[in-house]
């Protein structure tokens, strides 16, 4: 079994910061919380919107471990991990399309 180490000193601001991380090994995870956290690196709509106990589900893991996985990252709970990664889905999305704009309908002729 490889070393855990939480982040409770160096916790990540951003989902980039959380990624970079994890590549440069600076954190490992027991078993079943690097399984969530892949999926969420893969998936980070999951989080942002979902439950814990749906992730949990789609994790094949316990609602507990994907709490956990938000210790191990220093966030400390569910709910900011949810934060991180919708801030990140925000930034990645602007400038990817414009702001929706409903439909004019075409000027009537009046005469």
């Amino acid at each position: 079994m490889s070393a855990t180490r939480p982040m409770k000193d160096q916790r990540p601001q951003t989902f980039q910061e959380l990624k970079q991380s994890i590549a440069e090994g600076r954190i490992f995870f027991p078993n079943q919380v690097e399984q969530v956290a892949r999926r969420m690196l893969e998936h980070p709509e999951m989080v942002a919107f979902e439950s814990a106990a749906s992730v949990a589900k789609k994790c094949g893991v316990s609602q507990t471990t994907v709490i956990r996985l938000s210790s191990f990252l220093g966030i400390g709970s569910y709910r900011g991990l949810k934060d991180l990664c919708a801030r990140y889905i925000r930034e990645r999305s602007k400038g990817m399309s414009p702001p929706y704009q409903v439909p004019q309908p075409p000027p009537r002729n009046v005469g």
